[in-house]
């Protein structure tokens, strides 16, 4: 019998890959169009970014968080000492059936799978992850779209116990507004092309997280720092909200 080969972690990032001129000059022409605005420090070292899952097809309003969080210092510059690596994990999703390129596309983007393993291998790596708990939950348009669901959500906790990176709750608003959509039973529609819709960013303190692998699944040390995460997230949501719609 053969043996298996060991499982390989996602190879770094590249930087000058010529993908990134057209993945960064999107990203920056975006954030100008709805005029992105940005609250709160980007923390140094690597970390677990936190946040609602985004709104429309290709979840821009998160690539836009990414260009401030890791990317826009670089995109300036053009100095390596200034890119700050960062994934995005997400899950495949159903419209990588109709657009045969955006595999590829991801994969220079920087987007990592869930599998957890991969995930601890390139936070050890130095690397940051962007973590949408409540995944497809949250991905449906909805009067309270603003509301995270991420019940029974533990694995961003976990990998931060085994790792002893912290957590950082990340809110941005103005997504569901740029890219309006619908539901009709179980699918959903969103608008292929964006409203001018002004985006807001805040970037809350980070949660120290003590490396402990062996706790890694004992619900009681990570459900506490779970809940506390989600709570901290949602405040920095509920702010942002509540400051929109007084029109500040």
């Amino acid at each position: 019998m053969s043996r298996q080969a060991p499982h390989a972690p996602p190879p770094p990032l590249d930087p000058r890959h010529p993908a990134y001129r057209w993945i960064l000059g999107g990203a920056r022409r975006l954030v100008r169009y709805h005029r992105m605005t940005v609250e709160g420090a980007v923390p140094k070292g690597p970390c677990i970014y936190v946040a609602l899952h985004g709104a429309g097809y290709l979840v821009l309003d998160l690539v836009m968080a990414c260009y401030f969080l890791g990317w826009k210092e670089f995109h300036e510059s053009g100095r390596l000492e200034d890119w700050r690596p960062l994934r995005i994990v997400g899950a495949e999703s159903q419209i990588e059936r109709f657009l045969p390129g955006l595999p590829r596309v991801k994969e220079h983007a920087g987007i990592v799978g869930t599998d957890e393993e991969d995930c601890v291998a390139v936070l050890e790596r130095g690397e940051s992850l962007l973590v949408t708990p409540g995944g497809m939950r949250e991905a449906q348009p909805s009067r309270d779209f603003y509301r995270l669901r991420w019940d029974g959500r533990l694995g961003f906790a976990r990998m931060a116990v085994r790792t002893g990176v912290p957590i950082v709750p990340v809110a941005v608003v103005g997504g569901a507004e740029a890219y309006p959509g619908v539901r009709w039973g179980k699918l959903s529609f969103w608008s292929p092309l964006p409203l001018p819709a002004r985006m807001e960013m805040a970037i809350g303190e980070p949660i120290p997280v003590e490396r402990r692998p062996g706790s890694a699944r004992d619900p009681a040390v990570v459900k506490p720092l779970q809940e506390l995460a989600r709570e901290r997230t949602q405040a920095l949501y509920d702010r942002l909200v509540a400051r929109r719609r007084a029109g500040r």
